[in-house]
């Protein structure tokens, strides 16, 4: 391991497996995206990269909550670690391991796989060259694990810096796109591995593209309603650490085709959000403009909406927190836009748009709380995004549970998905930094009208999960489900 490449130094206990709900013996599995045991409720899993394990500093762990009928438990769990049972490689410290983490039914058995990325991990005398793990679901939950050949390891290249899932060739088999760094050519590379994949290792052939972002973040997802999935790359202009970048490339029989340019940022998310089928990228960019000319104090959110043809050329919105209807008001460091999600929290038949702004402060000079953090719900209508009814969330909001602190951090990782199985997604939000340095999760069940339940919230840290409180190990620091 070359470096630290997290934004929370911390640690955790060595990994543990609970007891996990499963699925009667002749009952078929669901199918559905992110249900590990096949029992018809999406779960969510938790990275901790920097955790311990087996007394390893910084070795990774993941978590991963099961859905229910009531929500996410976190007394039903998994928590995964190289030194789990089934997983190959053992822990190491400085691994990183659930760096990145990706879900997806790769050998189509009905259960939802898990996929994790190790970047720092060494391969041999090859210092952080990278793994990739699929650890396969069943209807008793995760077990096992394969390692994902890396195509070209090499001294650094952080094989899994990031990592989507999806059938990007509409074969019916699910791909994976895997970020890694290449010593040759452009930095920074994303490997296409095709379906399928197999316990035993297999997998098809594998492509390469240059997308021009360094430190990309892979986001998969259909813009123009074909059975390919698309995928958009955010991150930074290459050979710069300040310029925020973004590319989009087109699923087709072949492989991917990189498309049409994209406003900047640094996170996305796909989702139908007007109702028309196609599904509309969400770009965040929470840079302030002294360090990235196309930002906007505070930071800003675009939508590029989908066509027959991909993204559109020309119908596109840009929001930030001085546009109208959007709650609150722009201030520097506010990071709006730091993380997006996408779901339908309402169960109109459009998706709507979680946005984070984890540095958003509150209060005045007497009683200043920095960085407590904000969640900003937008809603999907048939002319696309509004800001009518917008919701303002913080831990001081009704039925949030917890309060508004310095350095929370809360809405600094945002996924949303259906996993208690009534038709809403429901958000799924970190505080990465909630009692410091620990960090905690919340559960936010989607509803009609308010977008979000103000009486069945709940929230849950590394303690509930049996992992350490001194230091959580940059819990949350991605989500997938």
């Amino acid at each position: 391991m070359r470096s630290r490449t997290l934004l929370l130094a911390a640690t955790l206990t060595t990994g543990l497996l609970t007891t996990l709900p499963t699925t009667p013996a002749s009952a078929a599995p669901s199918g559905r995206s992110g249900d590990f045991n096949g029992d018809g409720y999406r779960d969510v899993a938790i990275a901790a990269p920097a955790a311990k394990a087996g007394g390893k500093a910084w070795a990774g762990q993941v978590a991963v909550v099961y859905g229910t009928a009531s929500g996410l438990n976190p007394d039903k769990r998994t928590v995964i670690s190289q030194n789990t049972a089934g997983i190959p490689d053992s822990a190491e410290a400085d691994d990183g391991f659930g760096s990145q983490v990706a879900t997806a039914d790769l050998n189509r058995d009905g259960y939802a796989d898990l996929v994790i990325g190790t970047p720092e991990e060494d391969s041999g005398s090859l210092e952080s060259a990278g793994t990739v793990v699929i650890v396969w679901g069943s209807a008793s939950g995760l077990s096992g694990g394969t390692t994902v050949k890396n195509p070209e390891p090499q001294y650094g290249s952080s094989f899994g810096l990031s990592i989507a899932a999806a059938d990007f060739t509409g074969d019916g088999k699910p791909d994976l796109a895997v970020s890694t760094q290449s010593s040759t050519g452009s930095r920074y590379k994303i490997r296409l591995i095709r379906g399928p994949f197999t316990k035993s290792g297999s997998t098809g052939r594998v492509s390469s593209y240059s997308p021009g972002v360094d430190k990309p973040r892979l986001t998969a997802g259909k813009v123009d309603k074909n059975a390919k999935a698309d995928l958009v790359v955010t991150g930074r202009k290459t050979n710069s650490e300040h310029l925020a970048a973004a590319a989009f490339y087109k699923g087709t029989s072949n492989g991917l085709t990189k498309g049409a340019a994209l406003r900047a940022g640094t996170t996305a998310a796909i989702g139908d959000l007007d109702g028309d089928g196609y599904g509309d990228i969400v770009l965040g960019n929470p840079d302030e403009p002294h360090n990235e000319p196309s930002g906007s104090k505070g930071g800003e959110i675009s939508v590029v909406y989908g066509t027959s043809t991909g993204p559109s050329g020309s119908r596109r919105t840009t929001l930030t927190q001085s546009s109208a209807g959007v709650p609150d008001s722009p201030e520097y460091g506010d990071d709006f836009g730091e993380a997006v999600a996408v779901g339908d929290l309402d169960k109109d038949g459009r998706a709507d748009l979680a946005i984070g702004a984890p540095g958003e402060a509150f209060g005045d000079d007497a009683h200043y709380v920095s960085s407590a953090g904000a969640i900003t719900l937008l809603r999907g209508s048939a002319s696309g995004l509004t800001t009518t009814g917008a919701v303002f969330l913080t831990q001081d909001s009704p039925g949030v549970p917890g309060a508004v602190e310095s350095v929370d951090s809360f809405g600094s990782q945002l996924l949303a998905s259906d996993v208690n199985g009534d038709g809403h997604a429901d958000l799924t939000a970190i505080a990465a930094q909630e009692n410091d340095p620990a960090g905690a999760a919340w559960h936010l069940p989607g509803a009609t009208g308010s977008l979000y339940s103000t009486t069945t919230a709940t929230t849950f840290g590394p303690t509930h999960l049996g992992l350490s409180t001194a230091q959580a190990g940059a819990f949350g620091s991605d989500l997938a489900g």
